[in-house]
């Protein structure tokens, strides 16, 4: 009778039941399970492998002894297997792989350690800015992606990721050319040589309402000054606006910007000058609009209050003194609003 996949399928169930479990030290229930089960003159058993319901193998034999001995064999070979898969895991997730070449240690860091580095690379130079790293792989390659909201400009956060990078991709000669790195004494005293595991770091900056993409060159850790925003949004307007020219200055501490093609830019500069707290001003003389505004008034430091002494003996004793007085039936309405004053500073 032939055995269908449903009979299959219940197979694990049945050897539970109704038959003897073989096991080996050192493998677990969750790698594999063997079962002899004897009918008749016949000895049955079946190995079946994790969670899976139908048997990797379900043989018959006469003698228990061997079909003992076949499920020992599988179950040692499925432990060797698992072990090996788990050796496999470990040395994926480690940041780095070591092998030693006579006097010398070679370091090679995975794309995920190569990361890891540079996280704590950013963290280090910029402690107050919050960074996004991550790593993937990909068929014959592997990539870096940091992201990141204003802080510093691209060009400072790429002088610190630039020494993890793997190599260059060499468009001439259509092939990506890995860096040598040079052999130098690790903290152990030994000859070491350090790799890195990312071929391509990328950084991708945002910007709050405060800023914008035309202030890419500036750091941004702190507020920049309004002479730096304005030139630095002429240089990106410069850079990305080919044919549309702008002018900017300043006079009497009103700095302005105009330009007569490119007035979608000079709105959205000025949206995040009014984010800043500036008050914008724009001007229209034909097709020129002008963009306008000045320095804030200077914060009002707030008044220092004077501390107010605690009350001595000489103030009781004056101040039963006075109290006498005043119950005095002929004292007029002032010396009872005077008691009053007197009682909330001497209280």
């Amino acid at each position: 009778m032939k055995t269908t996949a449903q009979d299959l399928a219940q197979l694990r169930k049945f050897f539970t039941e109704n038959a003897r479990q073989v096991q080996v030290t050192g493998v677990a229930d969750t790698v594999a399970v063997g079962y002899v089960r004897h009918y008749g003159s016949q000895f049955s058993y079946a190995v079946f492998y994790g969670k899976q319901s139908k048997p990797a193998k379900h043989y018959s034999t006469k003698d228990e002894a061997q079909a003992e001995q076949c499920i020992i064999e599988a179950l040692t070979q499925a432990g060797k297997v698992a072990e090996r898969k788990a050796a496999d895991r470990k040395q994926g997730r480690a940041p780095f792989n070591d092998r030693q070449e006579g006097e010398t240690l070679y370091r090679s860091y995975t794309t995920a350690g190569t990361a890891q580095l540079i996280r704590e690379a950013l963290k280090k130079a910029f402690p107050a800015v919050k960074f996004s790293v991550t790593s993937s792989t990909f068929a014959n390659g592997s990539s870096v992606d940091i992201a990141y909201t204003d802080g510093p400009s691209s060009k400072q956060v790429e002088q610190v990721y630039a020494p993890f990078i793997s190599g260059r991709f060499n468009s001439q000669e259509d092939m990506y050319e890995y860096h040598r790195e040079p052999t130098a004494i690790n903290e152990a005293g030994q000859l070491a040589r350090v790799s890195y595991g990312a071929k391509y770091i990328s950084d991708r900056r945002s910007y709050s309402p405060a800023y914008g993409f035309f202030l890419n060159s500036l750091d941004l850790r702190q507020a920049p000054a309004l002479a730096d925003q304005f030139a630095a949004f002429d240089k990106w307007h410069s850079s990305q606006r080919y044919n549309m020219q702008t002018s900017w200055g300043e006079h009497a501490g009103t700095y302005s910007v105009s330009s007569d093609s490119s007035h979608g830019d000079l709105e959205r500069f000025a949206e995040s000058l009014s984010a800043q707290g500036y008050v914008v001003n724009f001007s229209e003389t034909g097709d020129e609009l002008t963009l306008s505004t000045r320095h804030a008034n200077p914060p009002q430091a707030a008044p220092v209050a004077e501390p107010v002494a605690e009350m001595d003996e000489t103030d009781r004793q004056y101040y039963a003194a006075e109290m006498q007085w005043l119950a005095d039936a002929g004292q007029d309405n002032t010396d009872r609003e005077f008691e009053a004053a007197e009682r909330s500073w001497l209280v």
